[in-house]
C-alpha cells in the first residue's frame, strides 16, 4: 500500500523562515512565505516520490483541513457604554 508522507507544520515553518531570510527578512509576508513554503515542500516530496501521486490521501495540514486558527483583533478598546433613555433630565 503508498503511503503519502505527510508534511509537518513545523517542516513548513522551519522553511517559511528560510524565505524570510532569503527576501532580507522583510516582514508582512508571512501568509506569502508559509504557502511558498508548503507548496515547495509539496512538490519535492512529489518529485522524489511520483508513484505515491496516485493515493488519495492529504499530503498537507491544510489539505486535511487543519486551518490555522483566526487573528486576533488589533484593538482591545472597551465599547461605550449604551445610552439609557429612562435616565433624561428635564
Amino acid at each position: 500500500m503508498n503511503e503519502r508522507k505527510l508534511i509537518t507544520p513545523e517542516q513548513i515553518e522551519k522553511r517559511a523562515y528560510e524565505l524570510y531570510v532569503e527576501r532580507g527578512g522583510e516582514g508582512g509576508h508571512d501568509l506569502e512565505n508559509w504557502l511558498d513554503a508548503e507548496r515547495q515542500l509539496t512538490e519535492s516530496t512529489e518529485k522524489s516520490s511520483p508513484e505515491q501521486s496516485t493515493s488519495a490521501a492529504p499530503k498537507t495540514w491544510a489539505a486535511a483541513g487543519y486551518e490555522p486558527a483566526p487573528a486576533k483583533p488589533a484593538t482591545d478598546a472597551k465599547q461605550a457604554p449604551a445610552s439609557n433613555p429612562t435616565n433624561t433630565r428635564r
